[in-house]
């Protein structure tokens, strides 16, 4: 179990921090039942029932619960356990019948109790609670304790330099804050105190606003016990091959085939005897792919076949001997949720913590000028996106490991590929779409190329309705003002919650 750490040695991280000087101010003397209407934080408990679910846990423990009013919603798809003091918790064992509450100072008391049969299936919470302690070291430890078993824990606090401003070192404005950090301090805090720091970046303050100005961050199960952060190097046996469907892609196929072997990504081409030069210039990498071929073998049919072709993917699938398959368009990009591992490792380490298929954010990059040079970098050249929000867009499971089994695509249309004993690895990568690229090449694939070849039994099934909307004479550029930049340098961190999980993104031209 862990020690307290020396005030001595952590004085370094509060120098910079808020720290007012009034010892008589307690956590739990803050009243935290919400403002009429406002929920604070509130994706953080969303974002607890995604990863719970996806996890197995049975249990959710909430260390510093306030008056337990986020948690009800969480109740009964998880046992509840809800850990603070004074009038707090004496409020939770009065006012609801459900859960474990338990009485613990959390500036005082690092023993806290709970069963390690509980600790194994239960996912932990801290949210809103560190600013308000007048030294959060044992807060640090009791959490790195539960972390021994507990398989991971959401932790959240306010960043202030987002809130109060870079050049405000003084006390916070919330008057029932002791102190609060800027989103680098917090993370060298955390990784200080030695939690296994996965992911960290911006939530939601609240549901009014949803102003990004709360830090999240995501620690798992301490190191020693984590396979995800073991150091071994992926080993050159391992191969992923992305298998891609085409046609009619020449303006993008180099750059799309050339990006996933950067990656370390084998490519098998099926391209559906495109009328372009598209199955010639995959002709002229031929050394370099795993395979190509056209499809169906006799000839082009009269109709977009999309179910047929769907069905040779799963056949090829069958056939390849590789341990990761990704069912791949040309107009897609795909990226781990680590900005500094590539697509092959994030891969390998899914595989190794016991997971066998990989969920997608899909993000789309519509034209927003017409000058885009045929053959060049797609990926650089559209900077301006937009979350995809259909459906179909929350449902992107195509990537699965290979272990013989009979898969499907087809049944939902490629977006989920089906098997038994499936295990959906809980935080998404990030698929960058990019259907469009100018005015003629989109009138082309909508009117020409789909509509005009519409499967008419496949419509029948719900497919194929994306473009319905779309009549002659629409414009496919799209005001940059109405997008949002691709900021390499802040896109991870901004949109933690919903490049990981999907959640948020239904509002967040809010924020």
């Amino acid at each position: 179990m862990c020690e307290f750490v020396s005030e001595e040695k952590i004085s370094n991280f509060f120098i910079k921090t808020g720290y007012r000087s009034r010892p008589d101010i307690r956590y739990f003397d803050d009243n935290l039942i919400e403002t009429e209407g406002i929920i604070h934080q509130p994706e953080v408990y969303d974002f607890a029932r995604y990863l719970g679910h996806k996890l197995n846990c049975k249990y959710i423990i909430d260390v510093g619960c306030g008056q337990g009013n986020k948690l009800v919603k969480l109740y009964p798809d998880f046992h509840i356990i809800g850990i603070d003091y004074g009038k707090n918790i004496k409020y939770c064992k009065t006012k609801y019948d459900f859960g474990r509450w338990i009485e613990c100072d959390l500036e005082q008391n690092k023993n806290l109790l709970i069963e390690k049969e509980i600790l194994e299936s239960s996912l932990v919470i801290c949210s809103d609670t560190i600013e308000h302690l007048l030294n959060p070291t044992n807060l640090l430890v009791i959490l790195k304790n539960l972390l021994e078993y507990a398989s991971l824990c959401l932790i959240s606090t306010p960043e202030r330099d987002l809130v109060r401003g870079k050049d405000d070192f003084g006390p916070p404005q919330n008057l029932h804050h002791i102190r609060e950090w800027n989103i680098t301090e917090f993370e060298e805090l955390l990784r200080f105190f030695g939690l296994n720091l996965e992911f960290i970046g911006l939530t939601v303050n609240n549901n009014k606003n949803y102003e990004k100005k709360t830090i999240l961050a995501v620690i798992e199960k301490n190191l020693q016990n984590n396979l995800s952060n073991e150091k071994t190097k992926t080993p050159t046996k391992f191969e992923v091959v992305a298998i891609m469907t085409c046609y009619n892609e020449e303006d993008i196929l180099i750059p799309s085939i050339n990006h996933l072997l950067v990656q370390g990504i084998g490519v098998y081409l099926i391209d559906n005897w495109s009328t372009d030069n598209s199955y010639n210039i995959a002709k002229s990498l031929e050394g370099k792919l795993v395979g190509i071929e056209r499809f169906p073998k006799e000839g082009p049919s009269e109709f977009y076949e999309w179910k047929k072709i769907l069905e040779r993917v799963e056949q090829v699938s069958s056939e390849l001997k590789a341990d990761w398959i990704i069912h791949h368009d040309v107009d897609e990009v795909r990226q781990s949720p680590w900005p500094n591992r590539n697509l092959r490792d994030s891969i390998y380490l899914v595989d190794r913590c016991g997971f066998n298929a990989i969920d997608h954010t899909l993000i789309a990059f519509p034209p927003t000028e017409e000058n885009f040079v045929s053959g060049s970098d797609f990926e650089t050249f559209f900077r301006y996106f937009e979350f995809g929000k259909n459906p179909g867009h929350f449902m992107q499971i195509k990537a699965w490991k290979n272990f013989g089994q009979s898969i499907s695509l087809a049944n939902s249309g490629g977006h989920s590929v089906e098997f038994d004993v499936r295990r959906v690895y809980p935080y998404k990568f990030l698929l960058k779409h990019y259907p469009i690229r100018t005015q003629k090449q989109g009138e082309k694939k909508v009117f020409i190329e789909r509509k005009n070849r519409c499967n008419l039994e496949e419509r029948t099934m719900g497919w194929h309705t994306h473009y319905d909307n779309i009549m002659e004479g629409h414009s496919f550029l799209q005001n940059s003002q109405n997008l949002i930049l691709f900021d390499t340098s802040d896109f991870h961190t901004r949109y933690l919650v919903e490049r990981l999980s999907g959640i948020g993104i239904i509002r967040e031209n809010h924020s």
